[in-house]
């Protein structure tokens, strides 16, 4: 494992102390205890979600996931890294490094563009140096972490029962690679045939180099496009006979240098026919990133995993968005096969300082609608777009009088005076999240109205709308909160079923109903002499239960009828009634035998029938709200 640990925070144990205590009772002058925030890593990949108590948001998004798909998994990556940092270094450290297309360019231009380099075009003049805001969204983790866009975390290597042929083929569906056999031109300037497929060639590379095919075929897509590149026809001159379906060494300030820089490549490497210029492409991915710790599209383009052996400057792309428009490539093949459910594993980078809340798209001007949020296509067909625009690309077209749910409302009309209000829009198999005009929407009320009291499960996010990648209208809800069910979406968003809910301080908002809890919390037990109670539960939760004396702490006599018993309050292992860093420090004395808890059933709070480091890490998630301490 590839790890240096840093930014470990260091507490003199005295300050934990009681006023009367003196560190040289116990403890040597100078001794500390590395213990309250272990978890700032760098260089670390690990499967271990407990470190993710000091990133409460990512770790909400990645519940909401599980709980959605429970065979995914997720290893985090410590990168070490100072957000502000990699931005600089995506960005101003060396312009170009990060570009924008301008056809995701809405709104505030320079809220997208780099403010040195403006609208001066790049690369084949489509493209702006990016802005820090802009790299900022598309860097920022927490706006990916959704059932659609998670697959540009995915990992990278081949995986024989994920992967198919048929698969490859349903990425590749109605591009230029749909073919069933492959006509080419030789060096010679001759027509030759290939009688395999497009997709039969892409998956037997990937299953050659341990890559995933499926990573293949997004990527072609993503860089070929309609197929008509000269890098692929064949017939440059100077580079009759060469092919360069990735674009490796592609680089240039013209088109026609992309071009030559690229066939350059493929002549150096022999890349003769279609199928070895892909397979060559295979095995130069393999090599220089999947098998280099840039082993998922994000990390791809964006270098932030310093085991590579360089940060920032070996990406594959410019392309900011690039990442994501191909792992959505991906998911759209799983969903087509049906195996969205298999075991796919995800790498998430984690940056150090990251803003409190996940960073805004850039040009958007939109604000939160809790009212009304069913609606229905008013006309025939209703076009859900890519962006806020009449000339944006369109997602999807809706029938008359289909269902949708509003996610948010436009506050501001374009130029156009077109209010464009986001929707989710279920198909039948799928659901797709875009941009459709207000004047085509008429509001209606068909969710379940429920109006029930709920308290909330697992700690996790009440957010702007129904749906995963919706902004947060409180980034965490503890576990214990107690909200009033307003209304239940009848359809699943992101493989999970939202409701409503309110807040006691009239807050409103949208929790998937998974993270709701199952049945009422048990708040005592007795346990031969003792009863054992759940932190903030009252003696009036014990039937029939009189505490003698002033104090509702562990240690305290409890008598039920005539019988007089010991309390036992877990996490409350001084004695006070009070769950707080003491009992952290009489649990840390307790495991180096400097002195013992008066009961150890109060400390021990994960109830495995030992005292052990697993205790301490429980009473910190307690006090943080990621979860609470129970009798079980």
């Amino acid at each position: 494992m590839n790890k240096i640990i840093k930014n470990i925070k260091i507490i003199f144990i005295y300050d934990m102390c009681p006023d009367d205590f003196t560190g040289g009772e116990i403890f040597p002058p100078g001794f500390f205890f590395f213990f309250f925030n272990p978890f700032a890593l760098a260089r670390e990949r690990t499967e271990d979600l407990s470190n993710l108590i000091n990133y409460p948001e990512i770790y909400t998004n990645i519940q909401e996931l599980k709980a959605a798909h429970p065979n995914w998994t997720f290893t985090m990556l410590y990168t070490g890294l100072n957000w502000n940092d990699v931005i600089t270094g995506e960005t101003t450290a060396l312009h170009t490094r990060s570009l924008v297309h301008n056809s995701l360019v809405f709104g505030n231009v320079l809220d997208w563009v780099c403010a040195t380099c403006k609208t001066d075009p790049k690369d084949n003049g489509s493209w702006y140096c990016a802005s820090p805001k802009a790299v900022s969204y598309y860097m920022d983790t927490r706006n990916w972490l959704n059932d659609a866009y998670i697959f540009s975390f995915e990992t990278l290597s081949f995986n024989s029962k994920a992967h198919s042929v048929e698969g490859v083929q349903a990425i590749i569906s109605g591009t230029f690679m749909d073919k069933s056999t492959i006509t080419y031109i030789d060096t010679n300037g001759n027509t030759q045939t290939i009688n395999k497929s497009y997709a039969q060639i892409i998956y037997d590379a990937g299953k050659m180099y341990n890559v995933s095919p499926y990573h293949l075929a997004a990527r072609i897509r993503q860089e070929q496009g309609s197929g008509t590149s000269s890098l692929i026809s064949g017939k440059k001159e100077g580079f009759v006979g060469y092919y360069n379906y990735f674009n490796v060494g592609a680089g240039g300030n013209s088109e026609a240098e992309i071009i030559t820089n690229g066939l350059t490549y493929a002549k150096n490497k022999d890349w003769t026919t279609p199928e070895l210029a892909i397979q060559g492409g295979a095995s130069f991915l393999k090599g220089s990133y999947i098998g280099n710790f840039q082993d998922t599209l994000y990390l791809q383009k964006y270098s932030v995993d310093s085991s590579s052996g360089s940060l920032y400057g070996h990406q594959y792309q410019q392309n900011i968005s690039a990442p994501y428009t191909e792992g959505l490539d991906v998911y759209d093949a799983y969903e087509e096969l049906g195996i969205l459910e298999s075991n796919f594993n995800f790498i998430v980078p984690i940056y150090e300082n990251m803003p409190e809340s996940a960073s805004t798209k850039p040009g958007r001007t939109t604000v939160l609608t809790t009212e009304n949020v069913v609606v229905q296509t008013l006309y025939t067909p209703l076009r859900i777009r890519v962006r806020p625009s009449i000339s944006s690309n369109v997602l999807a077209e809706a029938p008359r009088a289909t269902v949708l749910v509003r996610i948010e409302k436009a506050n501001e009309a374009d130029e156009n005076g077109y209010y464009w209000d986001t929707v989710a829009y279920n198909n039948g198999t799928k659901t797709v999240i875009g941009y459709a005009s207000r004047e085509y929407l008429g509001e209606i009320a068909t969710a379940e109205t429920l109006n029930e009291a709920k308290t909330i499960g697992v700690m996790c996010n009440l957010r702007n709308g129904p749906g995963t990648s919706n902004s947060w209208v409180k980034k965490i809800l503890p576990v214990g909160t107690q909200v009033t069910v307003i209304d239940k979406i009848n359809y699943k968003i992101d493989g999970l079923v939202w409701c409503r809910v309110k807040l006691s301080d009239g807050t409103q908002g949208y929790v998937a109903e998974n993270f709701f809890q199952a049945g009422p919390v048990e708040k005592y037990k007795i346990d031969g002499e003792n009863i054992i109670i759940a932190p903030n539960t009252a003696i009036t939760d014990v039937p029939k239960a009189t505490l003698v004396g002033d104090v509702l702490g562990t240690g305290a006599n409890v008598k039920v009828e005539d019988k007089e018993y010991t309390l036992v309050v877990k996490g409350d292992c001084n004695g006070d009634g009070v769950i707080d860093s003491a009992d952290l420090l009489k649990v840390v004395k307790h495991l180096k035998n400097l002195s013992k808890v008066q009961i150890e059933k109060a400390a021990d709070t994960n109830n495995d029938g030992i005292i052990d480091s697993a205790d301490l890490l429980k009473i910190v998630k307690h006090l943080k709200g990621l979860s609470l301490i129970s009798i079980w």
